[in-house]
């Protein structure tokens, strides 16, 4: 289905889009991608959106800002991926991953599409998505934002939990579920007073006091958690307890164009994790950026560096002016 739509950029500012719901077919599980571009086509390369974690296409885009919308203004060629299990991919009947790798064999069904090589653009688990299917296609460039490489490494919290996964491990292996978050980002929504105060320093917060509008946050947390498996979160748990991230080995011999962001308050993926990934990247070309109060007026979490208010000045910015000096 192909709609023209009009859709906010960021305070109120609107663009005329043309968006179109596609399906990925062919030999693996039906996969939803939403293409965003700008009246007329696009004028630059395919720019690939890869979500995280139980999360979907609303990773990227809420009623009143939409990182979307500015990529297509710009004239990129914009196509939001749901991995298996998420979102539209799930309505599509598309199962569960049974592994991280699937998450890759996805987006590489989607790179395999387009006609020229594309950008990738992950955040968080999607980051680490988009490492994988670098080290096996060729990509015009990577944004690792907010994105895993070392996860867990520096949060006890997550590392604690990891360690109750693994522990009970053989149960859960007996019957593979899905997981639902949805009622997370519910309860989350409904005490966001307590929580958005209590949010700064809590070992597992995704934003920062103040750093979203209310409700856009709230909209953000009613629509964009999603579903996920055991079986994906348990390898996440043996990355978190000492097994080196799946790609890593072969990511340090890549050379591709790579722009990591990260945010100073993130306590999901801290800058030691950002970090880490620059120093293990074989690029040539590569940039790393980590927000914070000193030089970027406001600490910065897990969501606030696409849909925070202070993203479109600051953060979009970045990765835009990135974009375009690789677009040829």
């Amino acid at each position: 289905m192909i709609e023209r739509i009009t859709e906010i950029v960021d305070r109120g500012r609107a663009v005329p889009l043309i968006r179109e719901a596609r399906i990925v077919a062919g030999t693996g599980p039906p996969l939803a991608v939403e293409r965003t571009i700008r009246p007329g086509g696009p004028t630059r390369p395919p720019v690939i959106l890869i979500h995280g974690l139980a999360q979907n296409r609303y990773t990227w885009r809420v009623t009143g800002r939409s990182l979307v919308a500015r990529l297509a203004e710009e004239g990129f060629d914009v196509l939001n991926l749901e991995l298996r299990g998420h979102g539209n991919s799930r309505a599509l009947g598309s199962g569960n991953a049974r592994s991280f790798a699937e998450y890759v064999e996805d987006l590489l069904r989607v790179i395999g599409e387009c006609e020229v090589p594309p950008f990738v653009v992950g955040h968080s688990l999607g980051a680490g998505v988009a490492i994988g299917a670098a080290t096996e296609r060729p990509l015009a460039g990577l944004v690792h934002l907010a994105g895993v490489f070392g996860f867990a490494r520096r949060n006890a919290t997550l590392r604690a939990l990891a360690h109750l996964t693994l522990a009970a491990e053989p149960l859960l292996r007996l019957a593979p579920v899905r997981l639902s978050t949805g009622w997370a980002g519910e309860v989350i929504g409904r005490l966001y007073a307590v929580t958005d105060i209590a949010g700064f320093g809590f070992p597992i917060s995704g934003w920062t006091p103040g750093s979203i509008e209310r409700d856009l946050l709230e909209e953000r947390l009613a629509l964009g958690f999603d579903w996920t498996s055991t079986e994906v979160w348990i390898e996440m748990c043996r990355w978190a307890t000492g097994t080196p991230f799946t790609y890593r080995a072969a990511f340090s011999r890549l050379d591709v164009p790579l722009l990591v962001l990260a945010g100073d308050a993130d306590p999901l993926v801290p800058p030691g994790d950002a970090e880490e990934c620059f120093a293990a990247s074989g690029s040539s070309d590569k940039r790393l950026v980590v927000f914070d109060a000193f030089e970027h007026g406001a600490h910065w979490g897990h969501v606030d560096l696409i849909l925070g208010h202070r993203a479109p000045t600051v953060v979009w910015p970045v990765l835009l002016d990135w974009l375009t000096e690789r677009a040829g």
